[in-house]
């Protein structure tokens, strides 16, 4: 009997090497779900008329901004994306009287959180708000501004936090 291989050896060799690829590609990230060298966040207020606008920086434990693209676990890139759905948050807001922390105003989840990017800049950011109506008046404050603290957590990292002091919680 008469075999007739119609694909040559180096071709069937070259297949299979690109499948072995895809399967440890697939399986590495797959397990990922974490961002490389995420180890706290650094938040920054700006004050609008409606709402206080958030940006969150992801930092490594330097303090120093992760960059977007540092590598294949990087968030909102190809198969290993890491959706703004995936991370708990919770902000915590507080009058001030007296230049120290007075009555909490707020707690809750930050609302409209999603990734970010500055321009001209690759650090990577996510922005949340705080809707004013959410914050609560306090009579007896005697200073529009307040502090501000943030959590942020992913289902393999963190809590992280940060406090943001004399951030501009109130309309003038």
């Amino acid at each position: 009997m008469l075999r007739f291989n119609l694909i040559p050896k180096p071709i069937l060799k070259s297949r299979q090497v690109l499948l072995v690829s895809i399967c440890v590609l697939v399986m590495f990230s797959c397990g990922s779900g974490e961002i490389q060298n995420f180890e706290g966040i650094a938040i920054h207020a700006d004050p609008r008329v409606d709402r206080i606008d958030l940006r969150i920086y992801l930092v490594d434990r330097n303090g120093t901004p992760l960059i977007w693209n540092q590598s294949i676990l990087s968030p909102s890139v190809g198969v290993s994306t890491i959706s703004e759905a995936d991370f708990t948050t919770n902000a915590k807001v507080y009058s001030m009287r007296n230049g120290e922390k007075h009555k909490k105003v707020y707690e809750g989840r930050l609302i409209d959180l999603r990734w970010s990017q500055e321009l001209n800049r690759l650090d990577r950011l996510m922005t949340a708000e705080i809707p004013r109506a959410f914050i609560e008046e306090d009579p007896e404050r005697d200073s529009p501004f307040g502090i501000i603290m943030v959590e942020v957590k992913t289902e393999k990292q963190g809590p992280f936090s940060d406090t943001l002091d004399k951030a501009e919680i109130y309309k003038f």
